[in-house]
Formats: C-alpha cells, sequence, structure tokens
C-alpha cells in the first residue's frame, strides 16, 4: 500500500485539483489489471480504492475537501449496512449499530463509504464515515482474495452531517454535487458505472494465470522432438484457446471502459455495460479454471502461483455485481423490450 500511494497511482481518478490527473477509465482498466497480473489481492483493492477516489469526487465540495486535503488518505466502501438504517436528524443523520461485510482494504483506510436506506421516507444514500466512528472485526479467513483484508465492520453510533451524504438516485443520473464543482466529464457518469473497476482484476489474474502456465509449459515442452510434441497437441490448443478467451475478454472490457465517455446511457446501455462486465469476468474466470487444470499436479502446491491466481480468479468473479445470469436476463429483457 505504501508503494502504491508513493506511486502516485491512486490519484489517476482523483480531480485535477486536488492533484490527481483525472485519466480516463480504460486507463484504470489497464492499471488494474496490470497489478493484479501479479498479484490479485493488491489488485482488487487498488482497484476498488480507486473506485472511491471517483466516489468520493461526487460528494459535495466540503467533503472532497476534509478527504483529499489530507495526504494519503484512502476510503473503504461497503455496499450496504445491515442490523440497522439510518435515521434523518437535524443536521444530518444517526446510525447506530450498522453492521456489515466485505470492506476491502478496511486496514489502511480513513474513511468508509457505505450505502444505507434512510427511515422514515426511504431515500437511498451514501454516507461518508470516517475512521474514529466505525470499528474493524478480523473475520477475513477465506479461500481466495486472501490479501485483501475485505473484513467487516461495526458501526456504534455515528452522527453523520449532511455534507457526508449523497442520494444514490442523484449520483445514478450523473447530477451529483461533485458533477458540477469537478467539470470533468468523468464526474457525470452514472454511479452504477463505477463498479467497472471490479471486472478489471480478474481479467489481470487472468492475464497473470495465462503467463505462470506458459512458462510452465515451456520448460514442459521446450526439450521435446517434433514427434513427442505433436502428441501434446490438445493441451497446446487447450492453452491456445484459454490464452485467447482472456485477449478477447480483455478487449470487451477495455471496449467498454472508452464507451463510457462516449455514449449516454440509455437502460438499453446500461444492460449491455451490465452484460460486458460480467461476460468478460466469466470468460476470464473459466479461461483461468482451464489454466488451472492444464498447470498438473504440480499447480496444487501452495508455493505454485497459479493456485493463488485460480482461487483469486473464482473470488473474484463470485461477487455478486459480476455474475451471468442476472447481467444476462437484463440484458436479455431490454433487448426484447419486456
Amino acid at each position: 500500500m505504501t508503494e502504491l500511494l508513493d506511486s502516485g497511482l491512486f490519484g489517476i481518478a482523483t480531480p485535477r485539483r486536488w492533484g490527481g490527473s483525472e485519466l480516463p477509465p480504460q486507463a484504470w482498466v489497464e492499471v488494474i489489471a496490470e497489478i493484479a497480473a501479479a498479484c490479485g489481492s493488491t489488485g482488487w483493492v487498488y482497484g476498488v480504492m480507486l473506485g472511491h477516489m471517483w466516489l468520493v469526487s461526487q460528494f459535495p465540495d466540503t467533503a472532497q475537501t476534509e478527504v483529499f486535503g489530507a495526504p494519503d488518505t484512502l476510503v473503504a466502501s461497503l455496499v450496504r449496512l445491515g442490523g440497522s438504517t439510518p435515521q434523518r436528524v437535524s443536521g444530518g443523520y444517526r446510525w447506530r449499530g450498522a453492521v456489515g461485510r466485505f470492506c476491502s482494504g478496511v486496514d489502511y483506510a480513513g474513511w468508509v463509504v457505505a450505502g444505507g436506506t434512510v427511515q422514515p421516507d426511504g431515500d437511498s444514500r451514501w454516507f461518508l464515515i470516517p475512521r474514529r466512528d466505525f470499528e474493524i472485526e478480523d473475520d477475513w479467513y477465506t479461500s481466495g482474495l486472501r490479501g485483501t483484508g475485505s473484513k467487516s465492520i461495526r458501526v456504534p453510533d455515528a452522527f453523520i452531517p449532511d455534507h457526508h451524504s449523497i442520494s444514490m438516485q442523484a449520483l445514478d443520473s450523473g447530477e451529483a454535487p461533485g458533477r458540477a464543482v469537478n467539470g470533468a466529464p468523468l464526474y457525470g457518469l452514472p454511479g452504477s458505472t463505477w463498479a467497472f473497476v471490479l471486472p478489471a482484476t480478474a481479467l489481470g489474474i487472468a492475464r497473470g494465470a495465462v503467463a505462470a502456465v506458459r512458462t510452465r509449459l515451456r520448460q514442459r515442452f521446450g526439450d521435446l522432438d517434433q514427434e513427442r510434441l505433436a502428441e501434446q497437441s490438445a493441451i497446446i490448443a487447450r492453452f491456445a484457446r484459454a490464452a485467447s478467451d482472456v485477449e478477447v475478454a480483455n478487449m470487451l472490457l477495455l471496449a467498454r471502459a472508452r464507451r463510457m465517455l462516449e455514449v449516454a446511457y440509455s437502460p438499453m446501455e446500461r444492460a449491455q455495460h451490465r452484460r460486458d462486465i460480467a461476460y468478460a469476468v466469466q470468460q476470464a474466470r473459466r479461461a483461468t479454471n482451464d489454466l488451472m487444470e492444464l498447470a498438473g499436479g504440480s499447480g496444487l502446491y501452495e508455493t505454485a502461483t497459479i493456485q493463488r491466481m485460480w482461487r483469486d480468479c473464482n473470488a473474484a468473479a463470485a461477487h455478486a455485481g459480476l455474475a451471468w445470469e442476472p447481467a444476462a436476463v437484463a440484458y436479455g429483457r431490454a433487448l426484447l423490450d419486456v
């Protein structure tokens, strides 16, 4: 995390007025994937927190000043905090006894952005909560993405001022407060699109798996004569298919990232966006599973790079927002106009 902060890479999604470079989404994909190709957990935490730099940029200017004005501040998030609901009070919101899981990288975060539905009016909002107002529960013991530290948090009792909250509806329509103060088209994107940082991790892991298995197969086949090499044609063809699937998935994700700033997000475009990222991720997952099989028995050892990538890619692809079936149904319904 220190190396990532020192590199300035967290600034690629941050507005220029706060010292960032506000690079376009395809740059985010490329950087996340490159990091994840070496370490899936690092790629995941970096990607998620990078998305949060963009998300904080949607909040009122006062909140942005608090976050971006402090050096090396990082932000974690939870899509939903459960156990209780935020209550509207004078000057803001009161949230007591809230709990939530999967807060990636929270050990390094000075803030958490959490989603909740306000009672009694039912308004869905994002809330910016400082480190002093939440507790971390050490419960991240998993089969994949172990290094992300995606632990649970608890909010015993927090007062959240008005400027630390934005409407999810306003964010999804591109009308959040940060759009006006930051100016660039990047900060007028629909709120739901920021989650495209998640598939970049799975794609990067799959690319790393291709490289790892390529090294292994070159060692295995490098000294074979042509006759014995011909006997391995099925394995070579399967490797070529997996490598091609990963490359095509990467192309699809980059095309989607470029398109985000080129078109208006109609209902059909939203369905296609969700389809593309889910399809790319599940393609990467299948390819990584094939590569794990090609690695043979040696890939089972904990010291083998491929088994870590296999576990991490399946863990990343298990995220609810990257599942294929819901995305396929939403796209199919939009395509059929039903």
